[in-house]
């Protein structure tokens, strides 16, 4: 479904160029839900963005299923953000915000789409005319990923889902993810810095540093702590001193 071959993201500085991601090639099987982990600024949310057309690349290529990833259909490739407070329009009701994605598209049964849509996240009709500001941060992601699932997209890019949530909230968004993967056979990328999260839904993963992949594996071999590079060892110690200190019990919470 996602193929990546040779990517290089680069922007320009005042001093010259920055290489965000460089000779980045991966491929994601339909189905599948693939994580890309690692520090802060290493090029995983920019290959994100670069896969939902929203920065261009400097060389390589990127294709959703037939198509190039820039001229692929947009409904095709959706993507939710990392910050739950700053991905909705302030103005807009909920309605008015899962209604424009389907306007733009062309689609219609609206009223029927919008209610379905808010029903599969876990968010009754009361919700419907309610305005960002009325909503916790959970809340206001489920809307996130309401919106980006009502135009029934065959790719997911989820950008640190749950990175801006209270640690019980984002059990809930790790199993609402894991039951519409399940449900609607989506074809997913996970953006985290932290494995565990990274562990719970994908089955593969890349290991990013400094806008380059030092290491593909399946999630077997991260959770036997069986890696080959240094740097995957220092984040999965990372992540099990987190998980101890903050008690985060994923596998054990309910179904969202």
């Amino acid at each position: 479904m996602i193929d990546i071959d040779r990517a290089l993201i680069r922007f320009r500085t005042k001093t010259g160029h920055l290489d965000a991601v460089r000779d980045v090639s991966l491929r994601v099987e339909a189905g599948e839900v693939f994580g890309l982990v690692g520090e802060s600024g290493c090029g995983k949310s920019t290959l994100l963005r670069a896969l939902a057309g929203l920065v261009p690349l400097a060389d390589g290529t990127m294709r959703i299923g037939a198509d190039d990833a820039a001229r692929a259909p947009r409904r095709d490739v959706q993507m939710v953000f990392q910050d739950p407070y700053g991905a909705l329009h302030p103005r807009f009701t909920v309605d008015k915000t899962l209604r424009e994605p389907l306007a733009i598209n062309g689609i219609g049964d609206q009223d029927a789409r919008i209610l379905d849509a808010l029903a599969e996240v876990g968010l009754s009709a009361a919700f419907r005319f309610r305005y960002p500001h009325q909503l916790s941060g959970g809340q206001r992601q489920r809307v996130s990923i309401a919106r980006a699932l009502i135009v029934e997209p065959r790719v997911l890019l989820l950008d640190e889902p749950t990175s801006a949530l209270d640690v019980s909230v984002q059990a809930e968004i790790l199993n609402l993810l894991r039951r519409l993967h399940r449900e609607r056979g989506l074809t997913m990328i996970l953006v985290s810095h932290n494995l565990a999260v990274i562990g719970f839904l994908c089955q593969r993963i890349a290991v990013m540093r400094n806008g380059e992949i030092v290491e593909q594996l399946n999630v077997d071999a991260v959770r036997s702590r069986d890696v080959a590079h240094e740097y995957t060892r220092r984040l999965l110690l990372a992540t099990e001193g987190y998980t101890r200190g903050r008690g985060m019990h994923t596998e054990r919470a309910p179904e969202a």
